[in-house]
C-alpha cells in the first residue's frame, strides 16, 4: 500500500495520510484524466463534500416528493369536487324532471330530456365559471397534461 499525503496537519500537528491500494491509484488517476479534473486534491474535495452532503440532497428529494404528492391531493380534491357538484345538480335535475310517461310521448320525453340535460351541463359549467381560481386551476392542469403529451409525441417522432 502507498501512503499518500495531503499537505495538511492534524490538531496534533502530523500530516494527515491515507492509504491507496495500487489498484485504487491506478482508477484515481484514469478518474481524473477521463473527467479533467485539475488534481488529486480537487477529487477528494468533491468525493469527501458529496459524501457529507449526500443525506442533505436525499432530503431535498423528498420534499420535492412530497411536494409532489400534495399537488396529486390537491388535483384529486379539485376531482371530488367536480363530482360532487355534477352530483348534486344531477339529483336536482332528476327530482325536478322524473314524471311516469305514457308510451306515446316516448320520443317527446327523449327530446325533451336532450334539451334539458343541455340546461344542465351549462348550468353546471356556469357554477364552475363561479369559482375562476378552481376553474383556472383545472384549466391549467388540463393544458399543462396536453402540452405534456404533445412534448412526449414530438420526443418519439409521432407529432
Amino acid at each position: 500500500m502507498k501512503k499518500k499525503q495531503t499537505g495538511t496537519k492534524r490538531l496534533d500537528g502530523k500530516s494527515k495520510m491515507f492509504f491507496y491500494t495500487k489498484q485504487m491509484e491506478i482508477d484515481v488517476q484514469a478518474f481524473i484524466r477521463d473527467k479533467n479534473i485539475e488534481s488529486e486534491n480537487e477529487l477528494i474535495r468533491h468525493a469527501i463534500s458529496n459524501y457529507i452532503y449526500a443525506d442533505y440532497a436525499e432530503d431535498t428529494l423528498k420534499l420535492q416528493g412530497i411536494k409532489k404528492i400534495q399537488d396529486q391531493i390537491i388535483e384529486i380534491k379539485d376531482m371530488i369536487d367536480v363530482t360532487f357538484k355534477f352530483l348534486n345538480l344531477f339529483h336536482i335535475s332528476m327530482l325536478a324532471y322524473h314524471p311516469d310517461i305514457d308510451l306515446t310521448q316516448v320520443d317527446a320525453a327523449y327530446n325533451s330530456a336532450k334539451r334539458r340535460h343541455e340546461k344542465f351541463l351549462i348550468s353546471f359549467q356556469e357554477s364552475l365559471r363561479r369559482d375562476p381560481p378552481f376553474f383556472e386551476r383545472l384549466l391549467h392542469k388540463y393544458f399543462s397534461e396536453e402540452n405534456k403529451e404533445e412534448i412526449k409525441e414530438e420526443a418519439n417522432g409521432q407529432g
